[in-house]
């Protein structure tokens, strides 16, 4: 159907009265997101969560199989995630007040400020940079927009061959971006002009979609990016002059098409820190990206298609870091516990805790090494609440509440697993180093700030490194934006480092597949 054809409906957005058009089909919490509205969806629109309640009246898609059981004593309210607009819709919006930074130490409001943002491809954090204090505020955490044209930017660069398509990656993300900004600076009555730098950072293919340039020759061979420096931008260039007028507009450099300045963040933060020679970083993303500095001083690197997995994206009870998620599990006396973020019950499963749970299935022998469910677990004592159940759509242990663990959850867990520790193997021999050699493992991603170390080293994300000291330094992409907002000398050594760096291109690699699949077991 050619989209001129597509049926078109009201949906008004109360108590604002607010009208715009959308087309049939239209999932109602994408309609909303456009529209600027702050929808919570720590389970990435799974439906799981909860989180996405609405009350709405009108023509609507019938309730999913999983609205049913989250919604069941809701009547009047729908999972905006979960519901399709099919004629005229009216949605009732609760003002929910973005409280992250308002916890902080009270701000000068007559100091300038620079604003930081971590554009990844599944969740993106902005922050706000005292210029002269050379303090920063996480203003908000949000799933990234451009989900809906898939979970990887090899997927969302397929999608852009469409030049409507693309036009909508570019739109919604400078939206969503400065739809939360504009919030939270008219929430603490912060001037606009008070805002002097808009720093980004993230990887090339997000940073092109943000500035409006061409992703499709990132995704076809030789893999060429149109910029790799984003200095001499003005606020009009990406849809803000009318918010931030006087800002300075640039991202940090970024190496090549799948090494972006979230890499070239990381290494600065690094070289910064004394973190030199001997030194291995990996940045836990749906992109994983890693570096390997040699006793020598040389720098290579590699990025990895690791999935969103550990991001909670593609597994079934899966969310980010938000109310009623599971951050961490362990046993104790034959039960399996947790630790939760609260309020409510517990409604889905974090990477963190993902980590600990397949660790202690593995340990327990419930789970083999090759991933798999043990052959006999039907008859095999499992922790308590645990139960092992087969269904239609396969088998799993269920675990609290409706959450369960699937054989399917398992395998997307490996292909991360097996992606990283590939990359990692084939980075160490190109430069000429051994494990033992290495002295600092560096962790970074919001992923790893909250990991327990014991439980992913077990499960083999990356080699043994027997000498080495390990350090989780948290979103290190949001840090260097932090940074380069007040020190401009940080971005003069970001491109002095970008440019020693050695790309080893894993696509291309002769050795890459059969190292990846012999790292795919636990």
């Amino acid at each position: 159907m050619n989209e001129p054809d597509i049926k078109k409906y009201v949906l008004t957005i109360l108590p604002e009265a607010k009208e715009l058009t959308v087309s049939e089909e239209t999932i109602l919490a994408d309609a909303l997101i456009d529209a600027g509205v702050s929808l919570p969806m720590p389970c990435g629109g799974k439906g799981v969560c909860g989180r996405c309640k609405v009350k709405v009246e009108g023509q609507l898609s019938e309730r999913t199989d999983i609205e049913v059981t989250v919604q069941k004593d809701h009547p009047g309210y729908r999972l905006a995630c979960q519901t399709r607009i099919t004629g005229n819709t009216c949605v009732h919006i609760q003002k929910r007040p973005l409280a992250t930074v308002l916890s902080s130490p009270s701000l000068d409001l007559n100091s300038d400020y620079g604003m930081a943002v971590d554009i990844g491809t599944t969740t993106v954090q902005v922050a706000l940079v005292n210029l002269m204090q050379h303090q920063s505020y996480l203003v908000d955490s949000f799933l990234n927009p451009q989900r809906r044209y898939g979970h990887d930017v090899i997927s969302r660069i397929a999608a852009a061959r469409e030049p409507h398509v693309f036009q909508d990656l570019v739109k919604i993300i400078r939206n969503r971006i400065f739809s939360s900004v504009t919030h939270f600076i008219k929430s603490i009555e912060l001037s606009p002009r008070r805002v002097r730098h808009l720093i980004f950072s993230g990887n090339t293919t997000m940073l092109h979609l943000l500035f409006g340039l061409d992703v499709i020759p990132i995704g076809i061979y030789p893999y060429n990016a149109q910029r790799l420096n984003f200095h001499g931008f003005k606020p009009e260039d990406i849809d803000c002059h009318d918010i931030f007028p006087d800002a300075d507009v640039q991202a940090l450099p970024a190496v090549s098409a799948f090494l972006g300045s979230d890499l070239v963040g990381g290494l600065t933060l690094c070289n910064e820190e004394g973190f030199c020679r001997n030194t291995f970083f990996i940045d836990m993303g749906t992109n994983g990206e890693m570096f390997l500095i040699n006793a020598s001083d040389q720098i290579a690197a590699a990025s990895c298609a690791m999935g969103p997995a550990l991001e909670g994206m593609n597994i079934s009870y899966g969310m980010t870091a938000d109310s009623g998620a599971i951050t961490h599990m362990r046993l104790c006396r034959g039960v399996l516990e947790y630790e939760m973020i609260p309020e409510g019950p517990p409604v889905g499963i974090t990477g963190t805790a993902l980590i600990d749970l397949l660790s202690i299935l593995l340990d327990a022998g419930h789970l083999t090494a090759g991933g798999s469910f043990h052959p006999g677990i039907e008859t095999r004592i499992l922790p308590a609440p645990m139960r092992y159940e087969r269904t239609a759509k396969g088998k799993q242990i269920s675990l609290w509440e409706n959450m369960t663990l699937t054989q399917t959850d398992v395998r997307n867990v490996q292909l991360a697993k097996g992606a990283s520790f590939a990359a990692a193997k084939i980075l160490l021999r190109e430069i000429g180093c051994l494990p033992e050699d290495i002295e600092r493992v560096i962790i970074a991603g919001a992923f790893g700030q909250n990991i327990d170390p014991v439980n992913f080293r077990f499960l083999n994300f990356v080699p043994d490194f027997p000498s080495a000291k390990y350090y989780f330094l948290g979103n290190t992409s949001l840090k260097a934006a932090e940074r380069a907002c007040f020190d401009k000398d940080f971005l003069t050594k970001a491109y002095m480092l970008r440019d020693r760096v050695q790309e080893v291109d894993l696509a291309r690699h002769p050795d890459f597949e059969r190292e990846f699949i012999a790292s795919l077991n636990f």
